[in-house]
């Protein structure tokens, strides 16, 4: 994926598209601020992009709240060219279903396994949803 985003950053150069570059040279810089080189697994480089989406919701949902649509049409272009670099994001059924095969895994039996429930989902599906998750694990447990 780091090689992609290099790939990418450097058409965007070439295409001279500004939104575009400063986006991938910023998820660049976010990668590198873990490792300098790069050479990270898949699944990290996956937690940072997914991290840096977060980010950016959250930073519209903020940007609303203070009536400034300009600035949120920018924020949800970034978005989109970040989730370019995510994998599709599950829907409600099939993260429903991971909850409830891990809670059976776990063995989890109350609320004080969440913690243990949460751990194994996420490390296994580091680009699902977290607070989707944790409605549903806090849902199906006693």
């Amino acid at each position: 994926m780091f090689k992609k985003i290099n790939t990418d950053l450097q058409k965007a150069m070439k295409e001279k598209n500004a939104l575009r570059l400063e986006v991938l040279r910023m998820v660049k810089s976010k990668i590198l601020y873990v490792n300098a080189r790069g050479d990270l697994p898949e699944t990290e480089i996956t937690k940072i992009v997914n991290k840096y989406a977060k980010d950016l919701k959250e930073a519209i949902l903020e940007t609303e709240k203070v009536d400034r649509p300009e600035a949120v049409g920018k924020l949800k272009s970034e978005l989109a060219i970040v989730q370019e670099y995510l994998p599709k994001e599950l829907s409600d059924a099939e993260i429903k279903t991971i909850v409830e095969s891990t809670i059976k895994e776990v063995g989890a039996a109350s609320k004080k396994d969440m913690g243990r429930v949460m751990k194994a989902i996420t490390g296994a599906n580091p680009s699902i949803d977290g607070k989707k998750v944790s409605t549903l694990v806090q849902g199906l447990l006693p």
